[in-house]
Order: C-alpha cells, then structure tokens, then sequence
C-alpha cells in the first residue's frame, strides 16, 4: 500500500488517499488517515467503545480482491460486498466489469466506498444495513464476504444470507483471516445447503506470517 499526497475529510475521519496493490490488481482507495491515532485503545478494553472495524484494510480484504481479479470473470456480473467496510474488494470487482452493490451496517464506510469508486471512475451502488436484514429477492451471481466473521454468535445468519442472495449458479467467496475460531462458520454453511471448496494462504501481516482461507460456496 502506497500512499497518495491528497488528503481531506470524509464522514468527521481524516482520509488519504492510498494506491493498493496486489499481484493482479492496483486500485486507489480512500483510508482512514492514522486509524492508530484515532482508537482509544484504554476505552476498547474497557468495552466502553465499538471498535470501527470497517475502518481497517483487513488482510482477507486483500487476499479476497487478488483472488477476484486474478480468477474470475465478472464482466456484467451482479455483485455483492456485505459488510465491506473501505470496499476494496467490491471496488476491485467493479474495475473487472462487475455491477456491485457495497452494504455495510456503518455509514462511514459508505462514504470512503463512494469517494474511492469515484477516485477510479467507477459506479456502485451502496446500502447502509445489516446484511442479515436485505430484500429476500434480491440475487447476486457473486457475494463477497472478507472477514466479516468475528463473532460466532452470527455465523448461522452470515450461512444463511449467502444462501439465500445467491443467484442460480452462483458463488459466494469467504476471506477467513482466523481472528477467532471459525470451525461453526463451516458447519453453518453445509447446514444452509451450499457444498465449499477451500484455498489456503499463507501471507505476511504486518511483518508477521497469517493464514488466510478463501471459500467458494454454492448451492448443493
């Protein structure tokens, strides 16, 4: 990740824009502009604060975007990011011919998603709501999920919305970047009816080596 010279503000967040690259695609995004300053660690701990994890570039983010670019052809696709945070995947998506739908639960990161579409000349379509809460017809012959599971308590409704959005023939791709234990994510999807094939990356985060699990699901 390269960052820009333009900076500015977006929802109340100082932004900057930062050129990401992956092996088979560069896009330019805005980000949230010394996220480490901005978190009050002493209050997270506490729970006294929500974490804003829409906020940061996960690495499963990453990976998802190389996957999509470097394999799949979304020329006139139909494709939906839920819980897209800075979007970079969706963003990657739309710059392979996708027509993308962006949904996450924060409004902010709606905002960064709209200023970075517009920073490469692209078009989305973006939803402030909780995946978990989309119109029942609507259907995507691709939904992207990039560590969007965190919290085991909602791994049976993240099943289900997969299932129930994805079109005929389609597929859905889980960036699992292991920030907890993910085995009854995989349980909840055979349970929702979708047969997975999984790749697995080993990756360097940080200066640290991370595993990253990328799953395609579709219907049985």
């Amino acid at each position: 990740m390269i960052g820009d010279d333009a900076a500015s503000t977006i929802a109340g967040f100082p932004a900057a824009v930062v050129t990401v690259r992956g092996a088979a695609f560069a896009v330019r995004l805005q980000a949230v502009d010394g996220l480490e300053r901005i978190v009050d660690r002493d209050a997270l701990l506490r729970g006294e604060a929500e974490p804003p994890y829409w906020a940061h570039l996960w690495t499963g983010a990453r990976c998802l975007a190389d996957y999509v670019a470097r394999w799949c052809d979304l020329r006139r696709s139909r494709v939906l990011e839920i819980g897209c945070g800075l979007g970079l995947t969706g963003v990657v998506a739309a710059s392979c011919g996708a027509d993308v739908t962006f949904v996450d639960a924060a409004l902010p990161a709606l905002r960064f998603v709209h200023a970075s579409l517009a920073l490469n000349g692209l078009d989305g379509r973006l939803v402030c709501a909780d995946y978990r809460t989309l119109a029942a017809p609507a259907r995507f012959d691709r939904i992207l999920a990039a560590e969007v599971a965190y919290e085991p308590a909602t791994f049976g409704d993240l099943a289900a919305t997969l299932a129930r959005h994805l079109a005929p023939g389609g597929t859905a791709l889980v960036a699992d970047g292991f920030r907890t234990d993910t085995r009854p994510l995989y349980r909840a999807l055979a349970d929702a009816g979708l047969a997975t094939r999984a790749l697995e990356l080993r990756v360097d985060e940080d200066g640290r080596p991370a595993r990253i699990r990328v799953t395609a699901a579709t219907r049985r």
